[in-house]
């Protein structure tokens, strides 16, 4: 594995994905994503192949990816920074789903430490894929995270809000999650570029900020 990943490739979409796990117990490895304009679909929306189906058909969705991982529709294009963390899992490892989840809150809240970014766990209704691993801002969410769980390993992948969506993908997203449910509101969504006072931030200005000088390419990280 080198450099950033493309979301698309068909090792992520597989159980082939879990041959990154790392060597130790308590390793995580982070593998910055790349995806295009578009949606990827968590293990919640492909199994059920009426809604991959409706959601395939929306004009204007772009690129469709799958994903081995659990939730329903991520966003993707230059608006998102997306991240695979793959977790070797020391055993006993009880509630994994908390304790990976407080993993990744201490992991954001290190890195925005200089800007005292007051952090919030919680179901944010109205963003888009809800639910108990959403991570907001007064409110807004601004990340989300999804899970995967083998008894010795975890992949999860987190998405982040990076700045506002043309009002075009916005609506296609919106559209998607009407496949199954509520739709995305804006006023529900924070963006790290404007939670930072950094405006022009892009992704890799992000990724840069979030990861470090050595963001191209994957390594092993501590939570």
């Amino acid at each position: 594995m080198t450099g950033t990943r493309s979301e698309a490739d068909p090792e992520l979409e597989d159980e082939r994905v879990f041959q990154l796990v790392p060597d130790l117990p308590g390793q995580v490895l982070l593998c910055p994503l790349m995806n295009a304009p578009g949606v990827t679909l968590g293990s919640a929306i492909w199994r059920r192949p009426h809604l991959e189906s409706a959601i395939r058909a929306l004009e204007g969705i772009g690129e469709v990816r799958l994903s081995p991982i659990g939730g329903t529709v991520g966003p993707g294009g230059a608006s998102w920074l997306s991240l695979l963390f793959v977790a070797h899992l020391p055993d006993p490892f009880p509630r994994p789903l908390d304790q990976l989840m407080a993993g990744f809150m201490a992991f954001l809240g290190q890195r925005l430490g200089p800007w005292e970014v007051p952090l919030e766990r919680g179901r944010v209704a109205g963003a888009w894929c809800p639910g108990f691993s959403d991570v907001s801002v007064g409110g807004r969410k601004l990340a989300g995270l999804g899970f995967k769980l083998r008894r010795e390993a975890a992949l999860i992948r987190a998405i982040i809000g990076v700045g506002p969506p043309s009002s075009t993908e916005l609506a296609a997203l919106d559209a998607a999650h009407r496949t199954f449910g509520d739709g995305v509101a804006a006023e529900r969504l924070s963006w790290l570029g404007q939670i930072l006072g950094m405006p022009g931030l892009d992704r890799e200005g992000a990724l840069r900020l979030l990861v470090g000088p050595e963001a191209a390419r994957p390594g092993k990280i501590s939570w």
